[in-house]
């Protein structure tokens, strides 16, 4: 009777045992299928790097780009070489943020939101610089214009893929540092990753009121609405999160930037608080969503190590830059506004040294 119960009680054991190693290979086997389907969403989002061509005569501007590229055509520079990928493992890397509201398959528009990132393994500590849109810059190979025109002129001048590079080359001459890749997000994609990750948190420092913020309903839409934020901390969905992060009228650019970068701090704080830098299960629902509204030139590998660096930041250890009205000088049209070079190279230093931000005006 007791060999009986002791085999019956190995019998037992065995296939709890045999219970346990098929729930953890079915648990594996999820992480693993999500993991392939997280990778195939990011390779949709990655585009190959493309190297800016050496000096050559560059096609003649047509009449039909003529408003996107004013004053452009009779002032060509040479394009210089494109900078590489840092290669050491803990190595500085600067990021350029660029927003638009135009789908992918609709062709280039303008960059209305761009943000130079700046992440420092070493120290920890991560920066960010905002660029006015209508800022006046030279644009490598077709001279001056506002810097949010720099994308669209690459990719119509140059075709798919150039835009980005035109656009880290302008930047990265315009603050002196190398721009080693870029993360191009639709609004739309805007709006979805704050949704997925429940919404964010801003403290609103004053009361924003626009009379005149752009439906955008459709394409062509002129049509306007008005908006209101009032002061104080408050949860916002990603529509909302939109329209604090674009709408303008209230004060200027520079105040917009402000937001954007409270907005851009706000997302980052929401994915630390759920862990989602570090978590692998259901990373697929996240990559699914956003498959189709980014685009960049960083590689998986990258996107890793940064992952990590981004696990040990915290929100205090973001430092948040801007050029404001105070740095810059007004030009006679068509220009707009061009920005003190001393005073750029000032705030880079600064910002890759890890130092604490000006006081904003």
């Amino acid at each position: 009777m007791k060999r009986r119960t002791s085999l019956s009680r190995r019998r037992v054991l065995a296939s709890l045992a045999l219970i346990t190693v098929l729930v953890l290979a079915s648990g594996a086997l999820r992480i693993t299928l999500e993991w392939k389907r997280a990778l195939d969403d990011v390779d949709a989002m990655i585009v190959t790097p493309v190297t800016l061509p050496e000096p050559t005569p560059l096609p003649v501007i047509s009449e039909s780009t003529a408003g996107l590229t004013a004053a452009v055509a009779a002032e060509r520079t040479p394009l210089p070489a494109q900078p590489t990928v840092p290669p050491a493992e803990d190595a500085p890397v600067n990021i350029l943020l660029l927003g638009t509201d135009a789908r992918f398959d609709e062709g280039p528009s303008r960059t209305d939101a761009i943000i130079l990132v700046h992440l420092n393994p070493r120290t920890n500590v991560a920066s960010v610089l905002s660029f006015p849109r209508d800022l006046w810059v030279e644009i490598p190979g077709f001279g001056h214009n506002r810097i949010n025109a720099a994308y669209a002129i690459g990719e119509r001048q140059l075709g798919p893929g150039y835009g980005a590079a035109i656009a880290k080359q302008t930047v990265s001459n315009l603050v002196g540092v190398p721009i080693h890749h870029f993360a191009l997000i639709n609004f739309e994609g805007f709006k979805t990753i704050i949704d997925e990750i429940g919404g964010i948190y801003i403290d609103v420092p004053h009361v924003i009121d626009d009379p005149r913020y752009p439906m955008d309903a459709f394409p062509g839409d002129v049509r306007t609405m008005e908006v209101r934020f009032d002061v104080g901390r408050q949860r916002m969905d990603g529509e909302r999160a939109l329209i604090y992060a674009r709408t303008r009228h209230a004060d200027s650019d520079f105040g917009r930037n402000e937001r954007q970068q409270q907005v851009l701090v706000a997302i980052f704080d929401r994915l630390r608080e759920q862990g989602l830098l570090a978590q692998i299960t259901n990373v697929d629902d996240y990559t699914a969503a956003l498959r189709d509204y980014i685009r960049t030139d960083l590689p998986r590998g990258e996107m890793l190590r940064l992952a990590r660096v981004g696990t040990r930041l915290s929100v205090e250890s973001v430092q948040r830059y801007a050029i404001n009205s105070k740095m810059v000088v007004e030009l006679e049209d068509p220009a707009t506004f061009a920005v003190d070079p001393v005073a750029v190279r000032e705030i880079v230093d600064r910002m890759t040294a890890g130092g604490v931000p000006p006081t904003a005006p």
